[in-house]
């Protein structure tokens, strides 16, 4: 029996409205750009393909994210919020996934080690979360049968629009640290944690 089909989404699309300053998706940090840690920690983990879905400043966000095996998604509605770009994201998977690990670009504290931890109890009927504590983070490992429910999704508030949808489907998956709870709003998130 073949191993299940398993893409990477990461959501890039953003407008950093929180960061009130220059895009913190671009920001560096340990040598390269925010995005690239979500970006490598996908392509480092044990999933296929690794899809990228941009929308504000896509260009220097390519141009931070070269040399890389990557799948370019554009979501011309990234303005409308982050449903829209996991709509977008979602729609343009290959038909014959299995499922979808669904990734925030501002969190460079995630490794792959976390993807493949939510990756090795996959199962067709369950989505399985990262969590650190008594909280939910991301990762999210989604099984196919979610994608139609992703691609209605609209807004920002995704945690409510999911969460409160999947009621007993969701298996949260604990995680040694806390990782999966940090992104990055400001450019002190960044140094904040170096110090």
């Amino acid at each position: 029996m073949s191993p299940p089909r398993i893409d990477a989404l990461v959501l890039a699309a953003g407008r950093s409205l929180r960061a009130g300053g220059p895009n913190k998706l671009l920001l560096p940090w340990q040598g390269k750009a925010v995005a690239a840690h979500a970006v490598d920690a996908a392509l480092d983990s044990k999933v296929g393909t690794v899809h990228v879905v941009t929308g504000h400043e896509q260009a220097p966000l390519r141009d931070a994210l070269t040399g890389r095996s990557l799948n370019w998604i554009y979501n011309p509605h990234y303005c409308d919020g982050m449903g829209a770009s996991i709509s977008a994201g979602v729609s343009q998977l290959p038909a014959d996934l299995d499922g979808m690990v669904l990734c925030l670009a501002d969190m460079p504290w995630v490794s792959a080690r976390h993807i493949n931890r939510l990756l090795e109890g996959f199962s067709a009927d369950a989505v399985r979360v990262a969590c650190f504590g008594d909280r939910r983070g991301h990762p999210v490992l989604f099984p196919r049968e979610w994608f139609g429910a992703l691609m209605q999704l609209t807004g920002d508030d995704i945690a409510r629009c999911l969460f409160d949808n999947l009621a007993d489907s969701v298996v949260e998956v604990p995680m040694v640290d806390d990782a999966v709870l940090r992104d990055v709003d400001h450019k002190e998130d960044l140094l904040r944690v170096s110090a």
